[in-house]
């Protein structure tokens, strides 16, 4: 028969009176702000719970405590419920203290003792059936494998009890009456409302998603002493290789206000059929370039061990059907919310489990099973942890180190309880330097006795003169050859009295850097790229060197070291491709000094430090005049100095707008941020474009322009093309005129393409425009006067224009002329012609500018002008014509009023 095991823990037989007394508390820093109210009633109890959940709180666990049972949640508020007087003992639990039900081994267990009665349901049974008191008689209910309850030897007369099914916690508690009412309080796992897999970068939803689980067929041991106890008869041990891209399941979970690292969780079948194996959620800790980062997390399946009965495979049958992998779902462990079913996990049966080598703080150290005890094999010091590893951790079991009694008590050696590290706590003495003999026991995955190797190391733990760590050194690089100093006093405030000494025996002229690591407990090393290529000294083939020499005419020297060292030189030399050093990351220093003569390990201080990159709007700096209102909409005005390529076959140019306008000293401050190839500008289709007036216009930013030379620079201008022909009907549309037109710049600081850390990303828009068109026509005191009788020669003094900018006028008369072609005031324009509006009231006799004349000594200059004749007395509109040099007119008008005896 199949059987399920149930994801439901019991909490039961608290005995609770009529009037129990229901505490809140909550601590603030150092002090607690105690509510001791006395809720008279069981309605207030179940009223203040109420709030809780009704405030968005969540339990965080329910435990029995002394007299009854303890409600946390997530906020820290605790509700206690205790006994009153009055409460009636269960006949199973101790007096004064609640009844602990639980499930362990598939049964169901109370106050540890084991019952009878299994924690399972037939694979018929649509639902989940938990125990329950029953009120008539008191006793528990169990459910037997038919779905059919039985009544157990447990009383839990006058009980109080909660069950967790769903991620949800149901109290049932007895009223005054006896009555049974009960209040549903949820978890952090109920409240989850979202699983999705992403691929390893966090970008892109992951539709597939496999994970190989390595299993072996264990043998039996019983000489093991490790912290997981012998292995069993009939056990399968299982793992995952952690180190291949298949097996972590890059998550992100909904709402991100729930902490996933603190919830187990399983696989689950279409069937929901829950696989035999717990996983574990690992918070994404790293930097990306998406908004949405938070709610990341990186689920592993947790190593363990599965009673398979004599069978094998039955583990593996578990994800098998027909021999076929099955399609298998996430989710939380108490609940009901599972992703899609996406997962795929590969049972791959192993017949050997070889560990390989073993390292010592991610340092090897020897084989496995091959003592190394006639020479020092690794070298710590008195309170620094070391973490022992072997290199086929997937393969690994069970560890556990040891030492001699007398070394265990010389040393003051402390082991963790994980049996992974050890660490020294105290020197024998002030001056002797020594060594242990540790003892690493090792149990691989396959099992049995003969595999239980022990391997012995010799290490030497060193005497400590001085340890430090540093405040935060926070650094904006302008080079990816970059150097920084730090101040060398708290090093030598560090070894205090030994300093004299230290001086004398100290190596100056080497490298101090031992590693870069991720944490301050220095366990972690950095993943990091080699050095950059630059010619730095003594770089290690690694992004950092760190010397006492400052520069060439401050060698530090053993003759010196005492006035000499004053500072620490950090160099850098960061790879621009290849696991650069990341922006916004602490990174922490270990600099390591060791005796000149022997090499050995002296002190050593660690120093943090944070690499920065400037804002982008320090790089980018729009131009106030071009970007309006903080905005990053640029009023995107063409200049005529800019105009070079004319459209094909056409008189005009065409219609582009140079981004470098937009940006103060663009170029410059590209240059300055050593940014030459990774700065890009591109049209960015994400989203519609707008017009001006904020409507959505259907089409993306490349049906209107395109972007010539999008790297730029000195000599090749990025800028933004409008399109001529954007319907393509072979006539000119310049659709894109006045549109917003979506432009994104990405590049990285310093070319640093490596990690998205050092890069930027930003869209802007451009409204490209033709200052001419953008203007209009003005008229002196808004009206022109001329005579109704006669003609009258108008003049710049009458008619003028301005640009988009009211307070830029511009004369649109002629200037002069050369090589046969008029001259104008404006650069940008290319034709000026007037007429009339209404030649019942005017006609325009000389519609062109005329071309001035200068004076000569027979006769005076003769100013620009145009001629109008008037018909009849009254008000007409004088139509003005400006064509820009890009083929865009302007059609503006002013008021011409024709009037007796007026004209020139």
């Amino acid at each position: 028969m199949n059987k399920k095991f149930l994801s439901a823990i019991l909490f039961g037989a608290l005995m609770v009176s009529s009037t129990g007394t229901f505490v809140s508390c909550k601590d603030y820093d150092d002090d607690i702000d105690r509510i001791d109210n006395t809720l008279n009633d069981l309605k207030s109890q179940i009223a203040a719970l109420q709030t809780e959940v009704a405030n968005g709180n969540w339990v965080t666990s329910v435990t029995p405590t002394e007299g009854g049972f303890t409600v946390v949640f997530k906020d820290g508020k605790t509700y206690t419920i205790v006994n009153g007087k009055d409460g009636e003992k269960g006949d199973k639990g101790e007096d004064g203290k609640g009844t602990e039900v639980t499930v362990k081994d598939g049964y169901w267990y109370i106050d540890g003792e084991k019952t009878d009665y299994l924690a399972v349901t037939s694979e018929d049974l649509k639902e989940v059936k938990v125990p329950y008191i029953n009120e008539e008689d008191g006793y528990w209910y169990f459910y037997n494998d038919k779905g059919e309850a039985e009544k157990s030897p447990y009383k839990a007369t006058g009980a109080a009890y909660a069950v967790n099914d769903g991620g949800v916690f149901t109290l049932y508690m007895p009223d005054a009456n006896g009555v049974m009412q009960t209040i549903k309080l949820p978890t952090a796992a109920s409240a989850i409302s979202s699983i999705e897999f992403l691929d390893n970068d966090y970008q892109a939803i992951k539709n597939l998603n496999e994970i190989t689980l390595l299993y072996w067929d264990a043998a039996a041991t019983t000489e093991w002493k490790g912290p997981r106890g012998n292995i069993s008869n009939n056990i399968t041990t299982y793992s995952t290789d952690l180190s291949g891209n298949n097996n972590v399941l890059y998550t992100r979970i909904a709402p991100s206000s729930v902490d996933a690292s603190e919830l187990a969780f399983s696989l689950i079948d279409t069937k929901d059929n829950v696989a035999s194996i717990a996983l574990a959620a690992k918070k994404y800790d790293g930097m990306l370039t998406r908004a949405a980062e938070n709610g990341l997390y990186d689920i592993t399946v947790v190593p363990g061990s599965y009673a398979d009965g004599g069978d094998a495979n039955k583990l593996a049958n578990q994800f098998l059907s027909s021999g076929a992998n099955k399609a298998m779902a996430l989710k939380p462990a108490t609940a009901n919310y599972r992703s899609l079913f996406n997962v795929k996990v590969i049972p791959a049966k192993q017949t050997t489990a070889p560990l390989t080598n073993i390292n010592l703080n991610g340092n090897y150290v020897t084989i496995v099973g091959v003592d190394k005890t006639t020479e020092v094999a690794y070298q710590t010091k008195v309170g620094q942890e070391v973490v022992v590893s072997v290199t086929k951790e997937c393969n690994l079991y069970d560890m556990y180190l040891s030492a001699s009694e007398e070394d265990k008590a010389l040393f003051g050696i402390i082991f963790s309880e994980d049996g992974r590290s050890f660490k020294a706590t105290k020197s024998p003495d002030n001056v002797t330097d020594a060594t242990i003999d540790l003892e690493v026991y090792t149990l691989p995955n396959i099992g049995g006795n003969s595999n239980i190797k022990k391997t012995t190391i010799r290490v030497e733990i060193n005497r400590t003169l001085g340890e430090a760590t540093y405040d935060k050194q926070t650094k904006q690089p302008n080079k990816t050859n970059y150097s920084f100093l730090v101040s060398a006093d708290k090093l030598k405030a560090s070894l205090s009295s030994d300093l004299n000494a230290w001086y004398a025996s100290v190596k100056t002229d080497v490298n101090v850097l031992q590693n870069i690591y991720d944490d301050e407990a220095c366990t972690v090393i950095s993943d990091l790229g080699t050095n950059g290529g630059a010619t730095t000294t003594n770089m290690n083939n690694k992004q950092v060197a760190v010397t006492m020499n400052v520069d060439n005419d401050n060698q530090v020297t053993p003759a010196n070291i005492a006035t000499k060292l004053n500072y620490l030189k950090f160099q850098l030399d960061i790879n621009k491709t290849v696991k650069p050093l990341k922006i916004g990351k602490t990174y922490y220093a270990k600099l390591s000094f060791v005796d000149k003569t022997s090499n050995i390990e002296l002190n050593y201080v660690v120093v943090p430090f944070e690499l920065t990159k400037p804002e982008l709007n320090t790089i980018l700096v729009k131009e106030s005049g071009v970007f309006r209102d903080g905005k990053d909409l640029a009023q995107a005005y063409m200049y005529w100095g800019d105009a070079t390529t004319k459209v094909t076959g056409k008189s005009y140019y065409q219609s582009n707008y140079y981004i470098d306008r937009a940006f103060t000293d663009m170029q410059k401050k590209l240059s300055d941020a050593k940014m030459v190839t990774s700065p890009t500008f591109a049209i960015d289709d994400a989203n519609n474009v707008l017009d001006a007036e904020g409507k959505d216009t259907g089409k993306k930013a490349s049906y209107f322009a395109s972007i010539v030379n999008p790297v730029p620079s000195s000599t090749n201008r990025a800028h933004v093309s409008l399109k001529e022909d954007t319907d393509g009907n072979g006539s000119r549309d310049v659709a894109g005129y006045k549109k917003d037109l979506n432009v994104k710049f990405t590049g990285a600081y310093l070319d640093v393409t490596g990690d998205d850390s050092w890069k930027y990303a930003k869209t802007y828009q451009f409204r490209v425009m033709s200052p001419i068109l953008e203007g209009e026509a003005v008229a002196a005191n808004n009206v022109v006067e001329v005579s109704a009788t006669g003609r009258t020669k108008l003049y710049k003094e009458n008619i003028w224009a301005k640009t988009y900018n009211n307070d830029v006028k511009y004369d649109i008369f002629a200037k002069g002329k050369a090589a046969g072609v008029i001259e104008w005031y404006r650069s940008d324009i290319a034709n000026v012609t007037f007429s009339t509006g209404n030649k019942n009231v005017f006609e325009v006799t000389v519609a062109t500018p005329t071309v001035p004349v200068a004076a000569t000594a027979t006769a005076p200059a003769v100013d620009s002008y145009i001629e109008v004749e008037g018909v009849t007395e009254n008000t007409a509109k004088l139509k003005v014509a400006v064509d820009d040099i890009w083929g865009y007119t302007l059609n503006s008008s002013v008021d011409i009023k024709t009037t007796l005896n007026t004209g020139k």
